[in-house]
Parts: structure tokens; sequence; C-alpha cells
């Protein structure tokens, strides 16, 4: 009994090693410890099922570690084909294969440049190299496509605030050193790096600034403005950049949005309205649009006409002369503006009698001046019709209107009625001196 057990237990101990010598033997495989992104279904929906069948099989022993299964999936397809240079770097990467792996994953972008899975691959070799360059580069690629990326996103900002930072401070050591030069070229590599930093492009555009290369300057306070359109220093100097490259009109524009944000501020307003002189922009009170209705202008009438339609001739008084009469006038900044040019009177009592009517005589008298002054500015301005043939019935030439009268009609800018009567006493309409004041604009235009 003993015998035949022990023989029984023989065969068991002998088949069982039997069997074992015939199974197949079952490797283990470690998954890729790097990250893994499966490739957009967009790009896998290019490939023929064949191919897709194939790549995918590939790809899913890629991920289980099973490089020999993955290799013999991936022969299926072309060298050619992107997807097979894609499999093979991360093949060559999961045998830190790293120089052979990123040929592969270029060799794929190359095929095909929306393959992200293959600038993931470049990413995660650069990362091992610490090769932050091509680190970055490859980021700003996928994070480009894919702006919330989680694997790139992280690590583009990480990367991008370091790159920003370190060339803003070596920027800066080489301005407290004058060297502007590699300053610039330290800025500009902070815009490589972060192309909306505030503080680079404000860093440039003082310099080129200072170095009166407003072109380059202006390119910067624009995306100045644009990346932070409330910042009054930002809005200040690129108004005062604009205008000292005579580029007055937009220089008014900003000046005017830093005022509607700092109303109070008396030198923005100061700027405006001098900006507004000089481009010959003038708020025009309602009581001028009032000024072709009327059969008879007064004098202050006439001293806004003269203001606002040769506004870009006369100068703005420094200290202006005394006028105790203006005070309630509509027109008293345009009076205070004749009267500085001389080309209407103060009185010796330091009035202007603004309110009353203007005759023919002294309209002659003040267009007569404002030729004068004109040509004073190097304006050429011919008489139409000889002086000495003039003849004035109603005006002896002893008066001291008779030269006015005279000269405006040699200029054609007043006529003389039947009889060569100038009718000196009679008012003159808002019109008629509209039309006189548009037509030696004309003149010497």
């Amino acid at each position: 009994m003993k015998i035949t057990q022990l023989l029984s237990t023989t065969v068991l101990i002998m088949l069982v090693l039997f069997l074992s010598s015939c199974a197949t033997f079952q490797p283990t495989y470690t998954p890729p410890t790097f990250y893994l992104e499966n490739p957009q279904p967009v790009i896998l929906a290019q490939l023929t099922l064949e191919e897709r069948i194939a790549f995918e099989e590939g790809w899913k022993s890629l991920k289980q570690g099973n490089l020999n299964r993955a290799r013999k999936e991936f022969s299926r397809l072309s060298p050619e084909n992107a997807f097979f240079n894609l499999g093979e770097g991360y093949c060559r990467l999961s045998e830190q294969k790293l120089s052979e792996a990123e040929a592969f994953f270029l060799k794929a972008l190359e095929i095909n440049p929306e393959l992200v899975s293959a600038r993931i691959g470049l990413a995660i070799i650069y990362e091992q190299l610490a090769n932050t360059e091509n680190l970055f580069k490859q980021l700003r690629e996928i994070v480009k496509k894919f702006p919330e990326h989680s694997w790139a996103r992280p690590r583009y900002n990480e990367l991008k605030s370091k790159f920003t930072q370190s060339q803003i401070k070596e920027a800066q050591n080489f301005l407290n050193q004058n060297k502007k030069e590699q300053a610039r070229e330290a800025l500009l590599r902070a815009l490589f790096y972060s192309p909306e930093s505030v503080e680079a492009h404000w860093q440039l555009a003082r310099i080129y600034r200072s170095e009166k290369k407003y072109t380059q300057a202006l390119n910067h306070y624009e995306a100045l403005f644009t990346l932070k359109p409330q910042d009054k220093q930002i809005l200040r100097e690129y108004a005062e950049t604009l205008q000292e490259n005579d580029d007055l009109s937009k220089s008014l524009d900003i000046y005017e949005k830093l005022l509607a944000l700092a109303p109070d501020d008396a030198q923005v307003r100061e700027k405006v309205e001098f900006l507004k002189n000089q481009l010959g922009i003038i708020e025009l009170p309602s009581m001028y649009q009032e000024i072709p209705k009327s059969q008879a202008i007064t004098r202050q009438d006439l001293a806004a006409i003269l203001a606002i339609k040769f506004n870009q001739y006369l100068p703005q008084p420094s200290s202006p002369r005394i006028i105790v009469d203006i005070g309630t006038s509509w027109a008293s900044k345009f009076i205070i503006r004749v009267a500085s040019a001389q080309l209407m009177d103060i009185y010796s009592n330091h009035t202007f009698e603004p309110n009353r009517p203007i005759t023919r005589a002294e309209l002659a008298e003040t267009f007569y001046r404002l030729v004068n002054y004109l040509k004073g500015k190097g304006k050429k301005l011919i008489p139409i019709l000889p002086l000495e043939k003039i003849q004035i019935t109603d005006i002896s030439e002893d008066n001291p209107y008779y030269l006015p009268a005279a000269s405006m009609v040699s200029y054609q800018l007043m006529e003389l009625s039947g009889g060569k009567r100038f009718l000196p006493d009679l008012p003159v309409s808002g019109l008629e001196a509209l039309r006189i004041a548009d037509i030696l604009l004309n003149l010497i235009k």
C-alpha cells in the first residue's frame, strides 16, 4: 500500500513538472512612468481603418510597457507615417534613448505639425535634459492649441514667469549701468516669453522715448494702452510721446481719455485746450450758431468770427489785457484773443463794448488789420484792383476809414454800391461777415 502511494505521488510530481515545462513563459511589463497622452481623435480619423487598428493596438501595448508588441504593431505603418514615428519615439523614450526619441518626434511633427502628442514627447525629453529653452518652445506650442492643457499649462506658466522676471531683472541691472542696448535686448527677450508683460513694454517704451525713437516707443505704448486702458500714467506718457512725435490729433484723443479719468487735473485740461487750439478745434458756443441769422452783428459776434475762423493763425495770449465789461459775454475768450492780436480795439477806459453793433466802416477796419497781420505772418495777399483806382464817394480821403474801406474793395472782400458808395454807417449782417472771413481764408490757403 505504501509503495503504491509512493508511486502515485512520484507520478503526480513528474506530471506537474512536465506540464510546467510545457507552459509559455509570461514576462511582466512596467508601464511608462512619464505622461502619455492619447493623440487627438480628429487626427486619428485621418488614418485608414487598418492603420488606425495597428496604431491603437500598438499604443495600448506601449501603455502596458510591452515594447516588443508595440513595435510589431507600429511596424505595420509606413515609416513616412507620422503615427509610426510617434509610436517609435515613445518606445525609444521608454528605453531612455533620448536623442533617438527626439529624432522620431521631430520627424512626426515634420509630417504632421498638429500632432500634439509628439510635442509632449519632446517636452518630456527636454524636461529630463533640463533644456529649458526648447522645453518652453514646445510647451508654448501646446498651450497655443490647448490653452488649458492640464499637463502643459502649469509647466508653461512656471517657466514663463521665471524667464520673464529673470530678463527684466537683467535689464534693470543694465539700465543701472546706463547700458541701454543690452537692457533693450533683455527686455525684448522678456517679451518673447511674455508678450503681455506690462513692465517690459513700459521699460522699452521709456528707453526708445529717451532716444527719440518715437515710432518704436509708440509701438510699446500702444501695447500698454491695450493691456491697461485705464492706467493714468500710461495714458499720460502715451499722449506726451504722441505730441513729441507731432501726432497731435491722436495725442488729443488720449489726453481726452485721461481727462475723463482725471477731470480735476488742471495740467491735463490745459493740454487738451492747447492741442485743440493747435488743431483749430474749437467748441462752438450756441450763440455762435445764431450769428448767420443776425441782420446786425455786434462787436462780440465779430470777435468770435475772427477767433474761430482764423484760430490757427492767432496767438494764445500769455498775459491778456484788462477788459472790464466782458465778464458776462459769451464770446469773452474770443474777444481776448483778437484784442491781444490788436485786430479790434480796447478803449481807454478798458472796455470793449461787446454788445455794440458793428458798422461797415468798422468791419472794413477790422479786416484791414487782419490782412496786414496775416501778411506779417508770411501770407501772400495780392490786391485784385489797384488801390489808386478805387474811388469812394461817401468817405473822404482824409477819413480814417477811407484806406481800410478802399483796401477791402481792392481785395474784393467788400463791394461798392451804386454811385461808388461804401455805405460806412450801415450795420453788418452775420452772413456778410462770415462770407468775407471765408473769402479771406481761401485767399491765404
